[in-house]
Order: C-alpha cells, then sequence, then structure tokens
C-alpha cells in the first residue's frame, strides 16, 4: 500500500454533504470517499491522454441522455434516429479533440482525417433521415427547417465539382 499523508481541509457544508451521499461499494468514511473521488479524477485525467480511454469516459457521459432517452421512446413509442446518430458518433468525436495532440509529428493531419470520417459520418447518417417523408424524429419537421441551406450548400459544392471536373 502507498504511504499515505494526512491531509486537514476545511471545505463547506453543502461539500460535506455532498460527499457524505457519494456511494462507491465498500467506500463508506469520507476519508475512503475522498480518496476515491481524488483516485477517479486522477484516471479521467490520465485518459485524457489516451484516444481510446477518453471515448470511453466521453460515452460514459453521455449514457445517463441516452438511458432517460431510452425511457422516453418506450412510454412514447417513439424513435429519433438523429438524437440516436448523434450520441453514437459525438463522443468518438470529443474524445479526438480532447486526447488528440495535433502537434506531435504527423498527428495533425492523422487527426483531422479521423474528425473528418466520424464527422461526414454523422452528416451522412442525419441526411439519410431527410430522405424518408417521416422521419424517426420526436418532433416533426425537424429537418425540414434544416434542408434548404443544407441543400443550397450541396448544389454549391456539386456545381464547383463539376467546374473542375470539366475543366481541371
Amino acid at each position: 500500500m502507498a504511504q499515505m499523508q494526512t491531509l486537514s481541509i476545511r471545505i463547506p457544508d453543502e461539500d460535506f454533504q455532498w460527499l457524505l451521499m457519494q456511494s462507491d461499494g465498500n467506500v463508506r468514511t469520507p476519508s475512503e470517499k475522498l480518496r476515491s473521488l481524488l483516485q477517479q479524477a486522477r484516471e479521467q485525467q490520465q485518459g485524457l491522454n489516451d484516444p481510446e480511454r477518453c471515448a470511453a469516459r466521453m460515452r460514459q457521459l453521455v449514457q445517463p441522455f441516452i438511458d432517460e432517452m431510452g425511457v422516453v421512446e418506450r412510454e412514447r413509442q417513439m424513435h429519433s434516429d438523429l438524437l440516436a446518430a448523434v450520441a453514437e458518433q459525438l463522443p468518438g468525436i470529443m474524445a479526438l479533440l480532447v486526447a488528440g495532440r495535433p502537434a506531435q509529428e504527423g498527428a495533425a493531419g492523422a487527426t483531422e482525417a479521423l474528425v473528418a470520417q466520424r464527422c461526414f459520418r454523422l452528416f451522412a447518417s442525419l441526411l439519410k433521415g431527410a430522405i424518408v417523408s417521416n422521419p424517426a424524429v420526436y418532433a416533426s419537421g425537424v429537418y425540414d427547417r434544416h434542408l434548404p441551406d443544407i441543400i443550397e450548400l450541396a448544389e454549391i459544392i456539386s456545381s464547383r465539382k463539376g467546374k473542375e471536373t470539366n475543366h481541371g
């Protein structure tokens, strides 16, 4: 066991009551709870440098939202492909941004390629909802508000790419 150091701190009663309410298995005393929180914080900090561990942490942060979305979907017998796609792709994108180290040799281009791949995968997933007459979303019309701008941008891109292909 590591050598222990005594630490004496004063904290507001509100924080102390919060600490007492924390439960983590066999951790019972305030000292054990504080040691557990410090261990968790250290592991999270270390995980911010590892894309895989960071992605797992990001998914863990999103999980309460996904769980609550599942409850809503069961109760209302509805599903949102839009939210499901975002909840699936965004933690990985965030992990690349948090844990990526673009200043390292060759990392900027590789990170950019991975972020682009995941962003465009998300974008394609979202656009798939726009090809059906009744997309799986909670609020009807959620696509309709944004599609005109996307279609306009796609037409401009297509027009420019066509010119480049014909005259390039």
